[in-house]
């Protein structure tokens, strides 16, 4: 019998462990099990990096260059139904659409298309959002304003509804409650359209809307409002502190025998805010329901309501925002005079007196609410 040599034997038990690891290590299931097989129809996942509705930018591009084919308009339609989230080039389509098929020409097919990108597409790039945003900007700076209010807009804007509520808000309403200068007939017009739709949504806060309809340069607000007095007790409230001249405190001690005189000082760094007197509360009031004053000399009294951020006015040394209504006028007769609010005003954090001649005396100021 022949015999191998001992060197071959090596080298082919060699080869057939190099063999058994190659096969090991190709055939091998990965850890935790084969993986899964998607179903024959399934479609598959696209990976994070793909894009969704590839061709939807095309199919609204091609409705814009033919509106009236059919054919391009059904298909934009089952795209656009079918994408849950629009992609930002689609949405940037949306001033497009508009120009296109304006709103005044009636809801054709091809402008139910802007409604449903609007429903859709996510705040910061939703069309119907950016439209109200532009046109709100466009008319607080004194330009041209649009055609046509952007009511439509305002009430199709889907996810973009915060923003463009908050431009509402910010640009419009809170400087209806700052008793500056009165909004113009056109301000007015767009304050009675569009609050409310943002009301509705819940993206205005309660106090701001309460301090608008204090002012009264906007009568058909106060119906977005509760007008009945809340229900817990209320008491004649007494100021933490009392911004003001000397003996400033006397016009809250309920006597008739003491009284400040008050005088015009507008230049001072916290007029707008103080006045020439300020009674203020270190946590704000929760409802102020009633306010009555006796005065010799004509003047406004005026209520610091706490707002969000970015909304009225800064004051710098508390770090909030307020805005500033006016809740009472009165002649200064020397008797009381009541002062009627058309409803509780909320988060009030102090309450100021502003002359509106030279100077009064001021002998008492009965403040009514809820702390």
């Amino acid at each position: 019998m022949r015999r191998f040599p001992v060197r071959s034997l090596l080298l082919m038990t060699l080869a057939l462990v190099a063999f058994a690891r190659l096969y090991y290590v190709t055939h091998r299931e990965p850890e935790g099990g084969p993986a899964p097989v998607p179903p024959r129809g399934t479609p598959s996942t696209p990976s994070p990096g793909a894009p969704t509705c590839p061709t939807l930018e095309k199919s609204l591009e091609s409705v814009l260059k033919a509106p009236e084919d059919a054919m391009a308009l059904a298909s934009a339609r089952r795209e656009l139904d079918a994408c849950p989230t629009p992609p930002v080039r689609a949405c940037e389509l949306g001033p497009a659409l508009e120009a296109r098929f304006p709103l005044a020409a009636g809801m054709a097919p091809a402008r139910e298309l802007l409604d449903v990108l609007c429903q859709r597409c996510p705040s910061g790039a939703n069309p119907c959002a950016q439209a109200v945003v532009r046109a709100v900007r466009v008319a607080s700076q004194g330009g041209t304003p649009p055609p046509a209010l952007p009511l439509w807009h305002l009430e199709h804007a889907g996810p973009g509804t915060q923003e463009a509520c908050a431009e509402v808000v910010r640009t419009l309403l809170a400087p209806a409650a700052l008793d500056e200068e009165p909004p113009t007939q056109e301000r007015k017009r767009w304050l009675e359209q569009l609050t409310p739709v943002c009301a509705r949504e819940g993206q205005v806060s309660s106090p701001l809307l309460r301090a608008v309809v204090a002012q009264g340069d906007v009568p058909a607000l106060a119906s977005l409002v509760q007008t009945a007095m809340p229900a817990t007790s209320t008491a004649v409230l007494e100021p933490d502190r009392v911004v003001g001249p000397q003996g400033a405190e006397r016009a809250f001690d309920g006597q008739e025998s003491t009284s400040v005189t008050l005088t015009v000082a507008e230049q001072a760094p916290r007029w707008r805010k103080d006045g020439a007197l300020s009674a203020v509360f270190e946590s704000p009031v929760q409802a102020l329901t009633a306010l009555r004053v006796r005065a010799r000399g004509p003047g406004l009294l005026r209520a610091a309501v706490r707002v969000e951020e970015a909304v009225g006015l800064s004051d710098p040394d508390t770090g909030t925002n307020f805005v500033r209504p006016r809740v009472c006028q009165f002649q200064g007769t020397g008797q009381w005079e009541s002062c009627a609010l058309p409803a509780a005003l909320l988060n009030v954090e102090a309450l100021s007196v502003f002359p509106t001649k030279s100077s009064l005396s001021l002998i008492d100021v009965e403040i009514g609410g809820t702390r």
